[in-house]
C-alpha cells in the first residue's frame, strides 16, 4: 500500500492531481491538505488537514480506480470508514473524442454532477454490438447511482438522430441478462439546434424502462436542456403534395406512352411530379401545366427537347432492361439504385393482397410528416377499413435505426391526425379517419431485420402496436408475406 502513496506523491509533484475529497466534501489540491503518512506497528497512519482542524486515521484499504485512488480511513472514534478520494487530472483518453468534445463533457459533468466519478469512457466502434465509433459513451457515478452519457460533436452530421438508438443498443448490451433495480438514466449531449427530433423520440419511449434527458451545447461550455419544436403550421412550416386532379400536357402524355403499363407518376408538392420505373426516378414534369420536363438518373438532369427525346426513350429502355428480377447485371446502377423505392412500388401494386385489412384506395407513398419545419417522409401511409392509420416503413437491408425511425413517424402522424391535417388536404376521402393510435408495420426481407430490432422495441411506449412483417428474400420477383408477428412494446424479453 505504501507504493501507491509513493505513486500519488509522484503524480502530485508532476501536477497530475486535480482534486481531493473527504466524504464527498471537496478539499482542494493535494498540497493544500498537507498530507503525510508513516508506518506504526505494521499499520499505516495517515494525516491531512482541513481548514478547521487536522485529521489522523488508520488506513483500512487503498483501492486504485479509473479516476484515481480511493483511501478508506478509520479510527476508534469512527469505526465506519471515511472516504478519502484522490482524483487524477484527466487527459483525453484513447478512443474517446476530440479534445473539444471531451472538454465540453468534463466541464458539463463537473457543473451538473459535482463529485461525479467517471467509470468508463470510450468511442471505439464495436460491430458485434452495433456500437458506432461516432458517439462518445461515458459511464459515471453520481451519489449512489450510475448514469450513462452519449455525446457527439458536429462531425456526426445528419446521423445525429441516431444518438438515441445508439444509447438503447448500448444499454441493451450493458444490461444483457440483468434486470436493473430502476430505469437507467441516460443523458444525450449534442450540438445546439439538433435536439428537437431526439426529444420527440425520447418522449415516446416507455418511461418505466428508461429515462432520457437531451441536452444541447454551444461554444463556451454553454449547455441547456433541449426542447421540442412548436407544432407545425400549414403554409408556413409545411405543404402537402397536391392529390389532383392531375395536370396533363402533350409532353407528359408522350413520355407515359414510352411504357404505359410501368411508368408511375408521383405528385411532389405543387412544384413537380416524379416519373418512376419500379421506384427509380428518371424524369420530372414541372410547371403549372406540367409541360416542362427534365430527365436523367441521379443529380445529372437534362431539359427535354424535341431533339433529345430519343435520348430519353433510350434511357427508359435501358432502365427496363436492367431493372428487372432477371437482370443481366445485378451490379448495374439501374438495378441497385433506390432498392427500397423498388420494394415500395411493388407493395403499392399489390397492397390489397399483402395487407387485406387496408383500404386500397387510401394508401399513399412518401407522405411528408413534420416536426416543426423538419420534414421526413413515410414510405407508405395508409388506413384500415375502420379508419385507423397505418405507418409502413420498408427496409431491404439491416438497419438498427428502423424501430426508432418508425417511432418518429408514428408520433408525427398522431400530431397531424389530431389536428385534422390529412382530411383538410383531401387525404383518406374514402374512409373516415378515427383518432386511435396508428399501427406500425416494419417490413423487410425475412433475414434482413437487424439483430437489435427486438431489443429496441422493448424500450418503446406500450401503447404502440407494432407488427414485424417478414417478406421473401427474392421480393423483386413479387412480394409475398412470409410471416406477420405482433410485438408487445415495452415488455421485457
Amino acid at each position: 500500500m505504501l507504493a501507491i502513496f509513493d505513486l500519488v506523491k509522484n503524480y502530485a509533484d508532476a501536477g497530475k492531481i486535480t482534486e481531493i475529497r473527504w466524504n464527498s466534501t471537496d478539499l482542494g489540491s493535494w498540497e493544500s491538505v498537507q498530507p503525510g503518512w508513516r508506518v506504526l506497528n505494521g499499520r499505516i497512519r495517515f494525516r491531512f488537514s482541513t481548514p478547521d482542524r487536522a485529521h489522523q486515521y488508520w488506513v483500512a484499504s487503498i483501492k486504485p480506480t479509473p479516476w484515481g485512488v480511493r483511501v478508506l480511513l478509520t479510527d476508534l472514534v469512527a469505526p465506519v470508514p471515511g472516504v478519502f478520494d484522490i482524483s487524477w487530472k484527466e487527459s483525453v483518453p484513447e478512443f474517446v473524442a476530440s479534445p473539444e468534445l471531451w472538454d465540453t463533457v468534463r466541464h458539463w459533468l463537473a457543473s451538473r454532477f459535482p463529485c461525479h466519478r467517471i467509470v468508463t469512457a470510450g468511442k471505439r466502434s464495436c460491430l458485434a454490438h452495433t456500437l458506432s465509433g461516432k458517439f462518445l459513451r461515458v459511464v459515471f457515478r453520481h451519489g449512489q447511482g450510475t448514469r450513462y452519457l452519449i455525446a457527439a460533436d458536429e462531425d456526426v452530421g445528419d446521423e445525429i438522430h441516431k444518438a438515441l438508438g445508439q444509447a438503447l443498443v448500448w444499454l441493451s448490451w450493458l444490461f444483457a441478462g440483468k434486470k436493473p433495480n430502476r430505469p437507467p438514466e441516460v443523458d444525450i449531449l449534442i450540438p445546439a439546434g439538433t435536439g428537437a427530433p431526439l426529444v420527440h423520440r425520447s418522449r415516446l419511449l416507455n418511461s418505466g424502462r428508461i429515462k432520457v434527458h437531451v441536452w444541447e451545447y454551444s461554444p463556451g461550455f454553454e449547455v441547456r436542456k433541449a426542447s421540442s419544436q412548436d407544432p407545425p403550421v400549414e403554409d408556413r412550416d409545411f405543404r402537402w403534395p397536391v392529390l389532383g386532379p392531375f395536370r396533363w400536357s402533350p409532353q407528359l402524355e408522350k413520355i407515359l406512352n414510352l411504357a404505359p403499363a410501368l411508368i408511375r407518376r408521383y405528385p411532389r408538392f405543387q412544384d413537380y411530379d416524379s416519373l418512376r420505373l419500379w421506384g427509380l426516378e428518371f424524369a420530372r414534369v414541372m410547371g403549372p401545366e406540367r409541360d416542362r420536363v427534365c430527365f436523367g438518373v441521379g443529380t445529372q438532369r437534362t431539359d427535354l427537347t424535341e431533339d433529345n427525346f430519343p435520348t430519353l426513350s433510350s434511357l427508359v429502355d435501358e432502365i427496363l432492361y436492367f431493372r428487372r428480377p432477371d437482370s443481366p447485371d445485378i451490379r448495374h446502377p439501374y438495378y441497385r439504385l433506390q432498392a427500397e423505392r423498388w420494394l415500395e412500388a411493388l407493395v403499392l401494386e399489390d397492397v390489397a393482397q399483402l395487407f387485406p385489412e387496408m383500404a386500397p384506395e387510401s394508401v399513399y407513398s412518401q407522405i411528408p410528416v413534420y416536426l416543426g419545419k423538419d420534414p421526413w417522409r413515410i414510405d407508405i401511409l395508409g388506413a384500415d377499413r375502420s379508419g385507423t392509420l397505418i405507418v409502413i416503413e420498408l427496409k431491404v437491408a439491416p438497419d438498427s435505426d428502423l424501430p426508432l425511425q418508425a417511432l418518429d413517424y408514428w408520433g408525427r402522424v398522431i400530431q397531424h391526425n389530431d389536428n385534422g391535417d390529412f382530411e383538410h388536404r383531401g387525404y383518406f376521402s374514402e374512409v373516415r379517419l378515427n383518432r386511435n393510435r396508428p399501427r406500425i408495420y416494419l417490413v423487410s426481407p425475412v433475414f434482413s431485420f437487424h439483430d437489435t430490432t427486438e431489443n429496441l422495441l422493448r424500450f418503446l411506449d406500450p401503447e404502440l402496436e407494432v407488427w414485424k412483417v417478414s417478406i421473401n428474400e427474392d421480393w423483386r420477383t413479387g412480394v409475398k408475406v412470409v410471416r406477420r408477428l405482433r410485438y408487445r412494446c415495452g415488455e421485457p424479453g
